[in-house]
């Protein structure tokens, strides 16, 4: 059975991966609802660990079992269509860190940026509901992030940090990408149709273009090294350090938002930042070089 689509067309492979996905959303719902009616908990008030129990095996259902499935099917060697590769060489797990430090001040100022965009007058039902849901996502992101206690934030490191980042570059950058790059030749055309679909599939649609922009640099992080270890890495480091600064208050506000740049931002501040933005993104280009020199040779990364 290993391998017995690998002959089969991209679109059919696409269809596979999305066959898996569609069946590990179903799982993860029935999952998370036997979750919900064994604790006795409703929608509106989920426990804490249900609910991370349920993102848990959400991240299993949903990313890794629908990416390494394809995988089997889709390939006669797994590993390889996953870019699994051992990591020979640390230097790039240091870069692949220090560019992902590197650009959030560019990151950072497109969400101001996104915040801003406005749909046309006639449209505005849609852009009501679009605000809504992101506030939703944002009450439950700050609902688990803001849960006090050791343990939980040693479960939030583990499911946020850990589980978010694997999971969600194995079936991105992993399977997804391995799918399109057989039809579109273009490596960059490739990595941004991704990123597109990885910001999409979040629902948070005024922060599109920044996790858009993440997951350029994710995809790229994987071209440059053909290892998908080094985008896990990195989107791990990400997710964690975005769990322990909200935990400490470290990039916290005067108003408690739990992002760098907010709606109200001052046009001098924002010029700094973009100031800022441009060196990082300079220093993060140099970081890249480097990466892809290291990696030239078949031995490396």
């Amino acid at each position: 059975m290993k391998g017995l689509f690998s002959n089969r067309s991209a679109l059919f492979q696409a269809g596979v991966l999305l066959y898996f996905l569609l069946m590990g959303l179903v799982f993860s719902s029935i999952t998370g609802y036997a979750m919900m009616r064994i604790s006795g908990s409703i929608p509106e008030n989920i426990p804490f660990y249900i609910m991370q129990a349920t993102q848990f095996m959400s991240n299993i259902f949903v990313f890794v079992l629908p990416a390494a499935g394809t995988a089997y099917f889709c390939c006669r060697n797994p590993a390889k269509f996953l870019c699994m590769r051992k990591i020979t060489d640390v230097r790039v797990l240091i870069l692949a860190a220090a560019m992902i430090f590197l650009i959030s001040p560019a990151v950072d100022a497109t969400i101001y940026l996104n915040s801003q965009m406005h749909l046309p007058e006639f449209m505005a039902p849609v852009e009501n509901w679009m605000r809504e849901t992101e506030d939703h996502a944002t009450q439950i992101t700050e609902k688990v992030l803001s849960e006090d206690g050791i343990f939980p934030f040693i479960i939030n490191i583990i499911v946020i940090g850990v589980m978010a980042g694997l999971t969600e570059e194995f079936l991105f950058r992993g399977a997804l990408l391995s799918i399109i790059r057989i039809k579109i030749k273009n490596p960059h055309i490739a990595i941004w149709i991704v990123a597109i679909l990885f910001s999409a599939i979040h629902f948070q649609f005024y922060g599109f273009i920044p996790r858009m922009l993440s997951g350029a640099v994710l995809g790229y992080l994987l071209y440059w090294s053909n290892n998908i270890w080094v985008p896990a890495f990195a989107h791990f480091l990400n997710n964690t350090v975005a769990v322990v600064g909200h935990k400490t208050g470290i990039f916290q506000n005067e108003s408690g938002s739990s992002t760098l740049i907010t709606n109200d931002i001052k046009t001098e501040d924002l010029l700094i930042t973009g100031a800022i933005a441009i060196v990082g993104l300079i220093l993060s280009a140099l970081c890249a070089k480097i990466m892809r020199k290291i990696c030239m040779s078949p031995e490396s990364c």
